[in-house]
C-alpha cells in the first residue's frame, strides 16, 4: 500500500470514528474544553503512530479507543495536578492579608491607569514590586539607562495625573503606592 493511500485509509478511519471518540472524552472529562483538548491530543498521537493502526476497520477502531484511553489517563493526571496546584494557591492566597485600598491608593491606581501602559508598568515594577532599574530593564528587555530616563518621565506624568505637578518628592509616590 502506498504512503498516500495508507494516509487516506487512516484519515477515513479517523473520520468514521471521530464523533464516537469525541463523545468518549466528553462523557469522561469535566467539561467540553478538556474533552476537545484530549481529542486533539488523540488525533496528534494517532497521526504520529498511523503506521501502527491496524488495516481492518474494527481493529483500527479498537486501536483508536485504546489510544484514547491512554490519552484520557494522561489528561486526568494533568487535570489532577492542575487542580492540586490551584487548591494550594487558593489556600495560600487566603492566608495573605488583602491590600489596603484607601482613598489615596485608589487615587494612585486611577492615575496609573491614565498613564501609557509602558510608563505605568515602569512605576509598578519599581515601586510596587521593589525592583531596581537594572532588574526592571531585564524584565522589560530594555537598557537600564532607558529605564531610568523613562522612569523619570513616568514619575512626572504620574505627579501631573495626581494633580501635584510641582512636587518632585519621590517618597510621595512610593508612600502612596506602597499599600496598593
Amino acid at each position: 500500500m502506498s504512503r498516500s493511500s495508507a494516509d487516506a485509509v487512516f484519515e477515513s478511519t479517523v473520520h468514521a470514528n471521530e464523533n464516537d471518540l469525541l463523545r468518549y472524552f466528553q462523557r469522561r472529562l469535566p467539561n467540553n474544553a478538556d474533552a476537545a483538548d484530549a481529542f486533539g491530543e488523540l488525533l496528534l498521537i494517532a497521526w504520529k503512530l498511523r503506521r501502527r493502526v491496524p488495516s481492518d476497520p474494527t481493529g483500527a477502531r479498537m486501536w483508536l479507543f485504546a489510544t484514547a484511553r491512554n490519552v484520557l489517563r494522561d489528561s486526568r493526571r494533568t487535570l489532577a495536578r492542575r487542580s492540586a496546584a490551584v487548591d494550594r494557591l487558593k489556600s495560600y492566597i487566603h492566608t495573605l492579608a488583602a491590600p489596603a485600598w484607601d482613598d489615596s491608593a485608589m487615587e494612585v491606581r486611577d492615575a496609573l491607569n491614565r498613564l501609557p501602559e509602558d510608563d505605568a508598568e515602569l512605576i509598578r515594577l519599581t515601586y510596587w514590586e521593589g525592583l531596581r532599574s537594572h532588574e526592571v530593564a531585564e524584565v522589560l528587555r530594555i537598557n537600564p539607562s532607558t529605564v531610568r530616563s523613562r522612569l523619570s518621565r513616568a514619575k512626572d506624568q504620574l505627579r501631573a495625573a495626581l494633580g501635584d505637578p510641582e512636587s518632585d518628592r519621590e517618597e510621595h509616590i512610593s508612600v502612596r503606592t506602597a499599600s496598593v
